[in-house]
């Protein structure tokens, strides 16, 4: 969850200037400025996070979880290799900078933003759910906070102006290589499409009881039969 989250809050880090390019920054005037980057910001979510995450809600139960991550990680990393190797021709070129990130935005949603938060709360024992599910949720924030405070600067370093970002390639390659590792640590985790908590956990149920009933049950059903022979 740690590389997601480095990963796409990195990614959120350069808004500003993908707005640039696509002419939605800047202005005459602050009201002029706010305006153009609330709108701008809307059309790349619009466009990218939004029809992400309804793709996910509406084949999360069908193609699966895990697919739907590894898909994810996979296509992400080949942008981040496209932007991180193709930077300067994609400035360049008609909206194609603006088209892979608006890819990178949707395959984000419709990929490791959305499972990562799901599979923790589904896989983990009912005994560690909660703790486990905040364990793994605090190691997203430390992504987000070494997001902002380790490539946020560095996709500025050695600028002159606070516009240009000299390293933001270099940076992208970064997160290329952070989406290839996901690849691979979504191979550890399992599916957990269409199952219940107690089946995910091991407490399967019969009809009416458990199969494998905890010891404080074990110890009322003795309780009860007690009763019954004495009565």
């Amino acid at each position: 969850m740690s590389l997601t989250s480095i990963a796409f809050y990195g990614l959120g880090l350069n808004n500003s200037i993908i707005l640039s390019a696509i002419g939605w920054s800047g202005g005459k005037n602050v009201y002029e400025v706010f305006y153009k980057n609330a709108v701008g910001n809307l059309i790349l979510i619009c466009a990218g996070a939004i029809p992400g995450y309804w793709m996910t809600v509406a084949t999360v139960d069908t193609i699966g979880r895990k697919p739907i991550q590894l898909g994810g990680f996979i296509i992400l990393t080949i942008v981040f290799i496209v932007i991180g190797f193709a930077y300067e021709p994609l400035k360049k070129s008609n909206n194609g900078l603006l088209g892979l990130y608006v890819i990178a935005q949707f395959f984000f949603n419709f990929g490791p933003n959305a499972t990562t938060f799901m599979v923790p709360g589904e896989c983990f024992p009912t005994r560690y759910r909660s703790t486990s599910h905040g364990l793994s949720a605090a190691s997203g924030k430390v992504g987000a906070i070494i997001a902002q405070c380790v490539f946020g600067p560095l996709v500025h370093k050695g600028s002159k102006d606070s516009s240009q970002s000299p390293w933001l390639n270099h940076v992208m390659q970064i997160f290329a290589l952070f989406m290839l590792c996901g690849c691979f640590t979504t191979l550890l985790i399992p599916e957990t499409k269409r199952k219940t908590l107690e089946e995910l956990s091991g407490e399967d149920f019969d009809s009416d009881t458990l199969v494998h009933p905890s010891p404080m049950i074990q110890a009322e059903k003795k309780m009860d039969q007690s009763t019954v022979a004495a009565v």
